[in-house]
């Protein structure tokens, strides 16, 4: 008795370990349904996109509310060689993308636990979660390549402002080097100067020294 338990909940939640589909129920446009269920790895509106895409290709798409799709003509012949109903929903639950499909292969039966299509169903499923896989797989290539553009851009504008600045920096180099220049020059004609007052100074005591003798040889006159 232990074990039917066990079995049945094995192939309830668990249809194929690879693609990790489930069966289940789930409401779609305030109606619910019967179908299988999966969660993708990527951004809810990728997976909406995406899997639009994908049923497109097995005929026409009517986009609803909410991320459901319905398409009352879809031929998908590895389940089936006559067209089924497809009602679906793209929505995020628990931070996680879920994936819900109801696949009516007749009046009121769906694929779901027992069903003699469900694994072709669930492979149906694990070819779209591969090319949901391959097309994340771009876009985190895309995205290091637009990082890796957006740092080399940064880098340079450091360059080029390294460059302005090294510029810059020249100028005032340039600027300073002619001041000491003017500097230099400036010092050598206060030195001259210097030396010239000096000599000047030196004649004008010698003159200041006759004088006085003028001045006393005058005085001595006087007496």
């Amino acid at each position: 008795m232990k074990k039917i338990p066990i079995l049945f909940f094995l192939t309830f939640c668990t249809i194929s370990a690879s693609a990790q589909v489930f069966t289940g129920m789930s409401e779609i446009d305030k109606s619910k349904k019967e179908g299988v269920y999966t969660f993708v790895n990527t951004q809810e509106k990728y997976a909406k996109a995406s899997w639009k895409a994908y049923l497109s290709k097995f005929g026409k798409v009517i986009e609803g509310k909410n991320g459901s799709y319905a398409s009352s003509d879809i031929k998908i012949s590895s389940i089936s060689d006559n067209p089924l109903i497809v009602v679906s929903k793209v929505s995020e639950e628990n931070k996680k993308v879920k994936l819900f499909i109801s696949i009516a292969t007749a009046s009121d039966e769906f694929i779901q636990t027992g069903h003699a299509k469900l694994s072709e169903a669930s492979t149906w499923i694990e070819d779209f979660i591969k090319i949901v896989d391959l097309e994340e797989g771009v876009r985190v290539e895309e995205n290091k390549l637009t990082e890796l553009i957006s740092a080399q851009a940064k880098n340079t504008k450091q360059a080029e402002r390294l460059l302005r600045e090294l510029d810059s920096n020249q100028r005032q180099i340039n600027n300073l080097e002619e001041r000491l220049k003017e500097a230099k020059i400036e010092k050598e004609k206060i030195l001259t100067n210097q030396v010239q007052n000096k000599l000047d100074q030196k004649s004008k005591e010698d003159e200041i020294a006759v004088q006085k003798t003028a001045v006393d040889a005058a005085k001595q006159k006087i007496k």
